[in-house]
């Protein structure tokens, strides 16, 4: 029987930056990421390592439920948001991000 098994490494860093709001900063930091100004490797690793048995395309329990909630609320806050005049800060554009990495 053959099993599919992903096995994952997680590299992280944290980068400070001066910016007016959060979402400026998540954009600054992933524009940089993007053009390469920020690059991770081996020294970046943290420790962590994830095992898991293929499910739904590798997605983990817990982002598939993640994506639940975020269908079950995306619809509601994007109304909201557009009758706020699309506040910068609205928890639909977080709705938004968070269904982009959750993909």
């Amino acid at each position: 029987m053959k099993i599919d098994i992903r096995v994952t490494e997680i590299l992280s860093r944290v980068v400070t930056i001066d910016s007016d709001s959060v979402e400026e900063a998540l954009d600054s930091v992933e524009n940089m990421y993007n053009t390469e100004d920020i690059v991770l490797d081996y020294s970046d690793f943290d420790g962590d390592v994830i095992i898991e048995k293929k499910e739904d395309d590798f997605l983990s329990r817990k982002d598939l439920l993640v994506n639940r909630l975020i269908d079950y609320l995306i619809k509601d806050e994007e109304k909201h948001y557009e009758e706020s005049e699309q506040p910068k800060e609205h928890i639909y554009l977080t709705l938004l991000k968070l269904k982009q990495y959750i993909k």
